[in-house]
């Protein structure tokens, strides 16, 4: 029985010690942060049904200090649900990088004669220096939201863009799971001897 508690506890102890190697460093308050409102949006959405799409609205800036490309320019919101596709382009002449991905959820909601148009967005294509910041390789904007007027104008947009947990965080999360239940079961096990 002393035996088993030995091993048990080298087996808790090298997983420990293994565990810092297998995870990326997270940074959790790294986000990007891009935004306009009233006069700052040009722009309209165009609703097709259920379908909702632009060739761009203009004029958000990126508002995290600190961040990459932050208040280096403007950034083009352009988008297209029925083809998933979306993508906030830079201006290359002041320096500032584009981000492309795809649209995996939308969530059109009536308020006081607005639309508030809600968007799951998983980023695929980061560029390198949004990836450095993040510390992750792609991102997703969970909730970002487009007011939209009765005519489609935008009238305020929020998209903040978040790092998506790499594979080696599941990874982690699924050795502790793993180890987690040989231990129930085992106490199981020897309970019912």
């Amino acid at each position: 029985m002393k035996k088993m508690k030995w091993k048990n506890l080298l087996l808790v102890a090298a997983c420990t010690l293994v565990m810092p190697l297998l995870a990326q460093t997270a940074q959790a308050d790294s986000y990007v942060d891009f935004s306009c409102g009233g006069s700052h949006c040009a722009g309209t959405v165009t609703q097709v049904g259920n379908v909702y799409s632009t060739l761009g609205i203009g004029g958000l800036v990126q508002g995290v200090a600190g961040g990459p490309d932050y208040q280096t320019g403007l950034f083009d919101l352009i988008f297209n649900t029925s083809t998933t596709s979306i993508s906030l382009l830079g201006n290359a002449a002041a320096g500032n990088d584009s981000l492309f991905g795809t649209i995996l959820g939308v969530n059109p909601v009536a308020i006081s004669g607005q639309t508030l148009l809600a968007l799951t967005v998983n980023w695929t294509s980061l560029p390198t220096d949004f990836q450095a910041f993040l510390n992750a390789s792609a991102g997703s904007s969970i909730g970002s939201v487009i007011y939209l007027n009765p005519n489609g104008a935008a009238s305020s947009i929020d998209f903040t863009v978040t790092p998506t947990p790499e594979p080696a965080t599941f990874l982690m999360l699924g050795i502790g799971l793993l180890a987690l239940g040989g231990l129930v079961r085992r106490k199981a096990f020897n309970l019912a001897a």
